[in-house]
């Protein structure tokens, strides 16, 4: 059962969070680009980031514990990924938890898929189609590519949040951004009487991961869910998908979307490699 209290501390935040990143939009943070613009994916609310010319798209899901976060609490960095890789961004706006447990951002992920499969015509005609996310967006993501092995050419999973019990978490992280109490929390706002071997909950659940496209796992060196991570591309190698796994030194949870640290550039340089 969520508390009243924990209800009223995620309101407070997302309020604070999504004001900040509107601030930094309208200081015109974030390189500019051919077209920005809100569609309607089936009722999903989605940004679509497109530079000129574009390579393809990537349907990003964004991360924040299935709690946080918003088009524009990721905006800027989402014009960056768009403007230094040359591809289009397809940013996924699901409903989130408290308000909206499970499954409602699964659904979400998946009505997004189904408009994708009817073949957009805002999108143009892309060359290509990948799929990613990072944190609680990496497991929308890897969801989504589970259920529709054929529909993308390839998978960006960065920090995947993964295992809803928790029991694959590095515990010997001193000091993490995000220690294993405070991704319980998350868990506990989202996951509400679902068993936690829901694959569709876990995707780190799935009886096999075959078939699946080719693979970028990007992981921080300080970050609580590393080992998950690398327990994810095990499982994947093994089930013989391509991976490509890098873990970068220094840095925990959040790097990936934060230019205020020194492994920012790198990891958007090797994702720029990676989509080619």
């Amino acid at each position: 059962m969520v508390s009243e209290t924990d209800s009223a501390e995620v309101i407070r935040t997302r309020a604070e969070m999504t004001a900040e990143a509107v601030a930094d939009a309208q200081a015109g943070t974030g390189p500019g680009l051919a077209r920005v613009a809100d569609l309607d994916a089936a009722g999903v609310p989605c940004r679509l980031y497109e530079p000129a010319p574009t390579s393809g798209v990537l349907v990003y899901f964004h991360g924040g514990g299935f709690v946080y976060g918003d088009l524009d609490t990721h905006d800027v960095h989402c014009r960056r990924v768009a403007a230094q890789t040359g591809w289009s961004v397809l940013a996924v706006h699901y409903r989130r938890a408290p308000e909206q447990p499970f499954p409602a951002a699964v659904e979400d992920a998946e009505t997004v898929a189904q408009w994708l499969i009817g073949g957009p015509a805002v999108l143009g005609d892309p060359a290509r189609l990948v799929v990613g996310g990072d944190s609680a967006g990496a497991n929308l993501a890897l969801g989504v590519a589970l259920r529709h092995r054929d529909l993308f050419g390839a998978q960006v999973l960065v920090y995947p949040f993964l295992d809803p019990s928790c029991a694959s978490y590095d515990t010997a992280i001193t000091n993490p951004d995000f220690d294993i109490e405070a991704l319980a929390w998350f868990w506990k706002l989202y996951v509400g009487d679902t068993d936690l071997g829901d694959v569709e909950l876990d995707p780190l659940a799935a009886r096999d991961f075959e078939g699946l496209p080719r693979t970028l796992v990007q992981l921080g060196a300080l970050d609580v869910l590393t080992t998950t991570g690398e327990r994810l591309v095990e499982r994947l190698r093994n089930d013989q998908v391509e991976v490509e796994s890098i873990t970068y030194p220094g840095v925990g949870h959040g790097f990936w979307r934060h230019d205020d640290n020194d492994q920012h550039a790198p990891a958007l340089a090797d994702l720029t490699g990676f989509l080619g």
